[in-house]
């Protein structure tokens, strides 16, 4: 008789499965989830992710006479054609043909499952290979892959901070963070954001009230605080003076972290992003301008292993797959060459931002990230579905409605995200549907306001 081989066999007799038990009533949970969604959407803040029939997929970037094709930034969200606003492929990899076809070669030749924990089995010559690269790279000692940006915050901040370190943070950094600090038991102290002079000044005074010594026991060091920054911040369109951070830094003896997020590979020479010489250590993702998924931390030396062995979000997760590592060191060649989409980008984002400002709209500093101050949660909503529904026909924009608790209360923003992707005339467009709705939204009577761009 043959062996019976499970893979080619048809399903093997056996009892039927039992049938699955009657719903419960429902009870106080689901009661009280029910009452937390009425009373979001109440507020203006109830949220549902729209449901894109795919995203961009377009070969390259746009450039010269473009006739009448269609926008490579277009999508479609119940058969509405929408211009994508709202996301951050600011490089435009994430549909370009090449690199698409580059990472498929990477999974077929590469196992696409780490297996196994980094420290159990899951780490291979290829991953450190990748990780060397792009410490290099990038101008640090070390780097390590995670499967996620929020991740890599969780990891390098629960491994390196203990109970009682001093950490001076931005009010508005991001909330992976902000979510990892209080359980490291370190003392936490805000400045106003993007102010240097604020933080310089909050540093001397921990310094003054004689933080300063004595050595902590069994180190021989004195205390050292930690500055947490980011160097792009994506929901105020915010660039920080990094010269000046890394100015105080050196005055006070900061070790400063920098949320490389939304720079990396759209700023900087070569992508490198805006804090090189100032970060001690950096964090960076792969799922916006980079064209992939997956995080990076990159690290003074010493500070790798370290996270191995303290870092529960690392010790106790899955490692990213061969064919991951592979994908990156592919990206290393590539990035270098791409400073005509950086440059497009910059420019759309100038473009934009004086185009709204034109309108009278109240428009932050920034760069790929557009961010126009609204204040009202709910009138934040309705400007951004009326970008998705415009009269008398042609694409809508699909723009993000940042409310609470993304930004705080009553400091509502649309935020606009670039892609190389855009041309000029997606831009004009998104200016013209926006001020229109925001002309609507005036005659409504409750004209929007423009905050000061502070959220405390």
């Amino acid at each position: 008789m043959a062996d019976h081989n499970p893979l080619t066999a048809g399903p093997t007799p056996g009892p039927s499965p039992a049938a699955a038990p009657s719903p419960a009533a429902p009870g106080l949970l689901a009661a009280r989830l029910t009452l937390r969604m009425e009373e979001l959407h109440a507020a203006g803040l109830g949220r549902s992710a729209p449901l894109l029939d795919g995203l961009p997929a377009s070969a390259a970037v746009p450039s010269g006479d473009i006739g009448n094709a269609p926008s490579p930034a277009l999508v479609h969200m119940d058969g509405r054609p929408l211009l994508h606003f709202a996301g951050n492929d600011y490089l435009g990899l994430a549909a370009d043909g090449a690199w698409r076809a580059t990472v498929a070669a990477c999974f077929a030749r590469h196992a696409p499952s780490g297996t196994a924990s980094r420290l159990a089995a899951g780490h291979t010559a290829l991953a450190a290979d990748a990780e060397a690269a792009w410490a290099e790279y990038f101008g640090y000692a070390e780097c390590l892959f995670l499967p996620s940006g929020y991740q890599a915050n969780l990891a390098l901040l629960w491994g390196l901070l203990g109970h009682g370190d001093a950490v001076f943070l931005d009010r508005r950094v991001h909330a992976s963070m902000a979510h990892a600090l209080p359980p490291t038991g370190a003392r936490l102290h805000t400045h106003r954001h993007a102010d240097m002079d604020d933080l310089s000044r909050r540093l001397a005074a921990w310094r003054a009230a004689g933080n300063d010594g004595p050595p902590a026991r069994g180190t021989g060091c004195a205390p050292q605080p930690v500055v947490l920054a980011e160097s792009l911040y994506s929901m105020d369109g915010t660039l920080p003076d990094m010269a000046r951070l890394g100015a105080v830094a050196r005055e006070h003896g900061a070790f400063v972290i920098v949320d490389e997020a939304h720079a990396f590979g759209a700023l900087g020479a070569g992508g490198r992003g805006r804090a090189h010489g100032v970060a001690d250590a950096a964090v960076g993702t792969l799922g916006k301008a980079l064209g992939l998924f997956g995080a990076f931390l990159l690290l003074p030396r010493g500070t790798r292993n370290a996270l191995e062995n303290l870092a529960s979000p690392l010790i106790h997760s899955t490692a990213l797959p061969e064919a991951h590592a592979a994908c990156c060191l592919a990206l290393l060649d590539l990035l270098p060459r791409l400073d005509d989409r950086r440059h497009h980008l910059a420019a759309l984002g100038a473009a934009l931002r004086a185009g709204l400002r034109a309108e009278g709209m109240p428009v932050r500093e920034g760069a790929h990230v557009v961010c126009v101050d609204v204040g009202d949660e709910a009138r934040c909503t309705r400007l951004a579905a009326k970008l998705r529904t415009p009269a008398g026909g042609g694409p809508g924009v699909l723009a993000l409605a940042a409310r609470h608790p993304t930004v705080g209360r009553g400091a509502a923003v649309l935020r606009l995200g670039l892609t190389a992707l855009h041309r000029v005339d997606d831009v004009a467009r998104c200016v013209d549907l926006l001020a229109r709705a925001w002309k609507e939204e005036e005659e409504r009577g409750a004209a929007p306001h423009h905050t000061t761009g502070e959220s405390s």
